[in-house]
């Protein structure tokens, strides 16, 4: 399957159904099941005080797989279809994947990983 890692708490607002649209200033042309990693480091304590979950960030966690989205489309901004929200980078010219959330871990997964798109071997059925 394949994967994109994310700094927390970006990946939680993900699995929480909060955040739908994930900037990048690449175009992703994959569409369908993507796994969602949050990464071992890089979490942003204050905003993640800021979104709900807690002092500390402890209510999110960190080197696993937090959810299953299908990428339904992927825009240039500004797009219509791509309102900004406080949860990424909307400027001119930059991407927008657009996303639905399909799976929820009740337990993150342990995962180590990787860079842009890539592979976690997990078999996922609907």
């Amino acid at each position: 399957m394949r994967a994109l890692s994310l700094w927390q708490p970006y990946a939680s607002l993900i699995a929480d159904g909060i955040k739908k649209i994930e900037t990048r200033d690449w175009y992703l042309s994959y569409r369908g099941p993507l796994a969602i990693h949050a990464t071992k480091a890089n979490l942003d304590k204050e905003f993640a005080f800021k979104c709900g979950y807690g002092m500390d960030g402890r209510r999110c966690p960190l080197g696993a797989v937090v959810c299953i989205v299908n990428v339904d489309d992927c825009v240039r901004f500004p797009n219509p279809k791509a309102p900004p929200d406080p949860y990424g980078n909307f400027e001119e010219g930059r991407f927008g994947i657009l996303m639905t959330l399909l799976h929820k871990f009740e337990t993150p997964i342990p995962a180590k990983g990787g860079r842009l798109i890539w592979h976690w071997d997990y078999q996922w059925s609907k």
